[in-house]
């Protein structure tokens, strides 16, 4: 399923492309990234280059915790 662009991605440098849901009940979600959050994520949790498995790792717990869901369950 396409979603719509939103404000995630004029505010925050976020552009959401895709969410599926898989046969178990989980989501997968496809997200663009702009250079400028890029930037910002890394100096705010010490990194010297881009780590996409923290990234995804840290957008699905911010995700889950803002939606009440445990993205390890």
């Amino acid at each position: 399923m396409t979603q719509p662009q939103s404000d995630l991605m004029s505010h925050f440098g976020i552009g959401v492309q895709t969410i599926s849901k898989n046969e178990d009940g989980s989501v997968d979600v496809q997200v663009d990234l702009d250079e400028q959050f890029k930037e910002w994520f890394m100096y705010m949790h010490g990194l010297i280059k881009w780590d996409e498995s923290y990234f995804e790792s840290w957008f699905l717990k911010t995700l889950g915790d803002y939606v009440g869901v445990d993205p390890n369950e």
